[in-house]
């Protein structure tokens, strides 16, 4: 939708996946609605665009929630407790994960560690 890339979540969960060793699709499913509510006044434009193009709908929010219902209706885990991890995951395990992401600026914004951290705590 304009930008190159928008890698963030990905690098997120890879950092997730590297403590909890859970499958990348199914933690993508999980981080990706918390990650765009977290950044959607940042790039409001191109989130109304995905909304009223992908799924019909008028506003940035209502996109973004479609999207968060859509995977749902795949069966794809919407919270971090539904994925296949052996190791338990606790707001400690997520600040380690938070404090160890390696994210770039490639979306809106560079997002902080603190950031991360509230995504991740969303996804709880």
């Amino acid at each position: 939708m304009g930008r190159l890339t928008d890698f963030q979540a990905h690098q997120i969960e890879h950092q997730l996946g590297a403590y909890t060793d859970c499958n990348h699709g199914q933690g993508m499913a999980v981080i990706h609605p918390a990650y765009y509510r977290h950044i959607v006044k940042d790039a409001e434009e191109k989130f109304t665009r995905f909304a009223k193009e992908v799924f019909g709908k008028d506003t940035a929010e209502e996109g973004v929630e479609a999207l968060a219902e859509f995977i749902r209706e795949c069966g794809l885990p919407t919270k971090l407790s539904e994925l296949n991890s052996k190791t338990e995951i606790t707001p400690e395990l997520l600040r380690k994960v938070a404090d160890t992401s390696n994210v770039i600026k490639c979306g809106p914004r560079k997002l902080s560690r603190d950031e991360i951290y509230d995504i991740l705590m969303e996804c709880m």
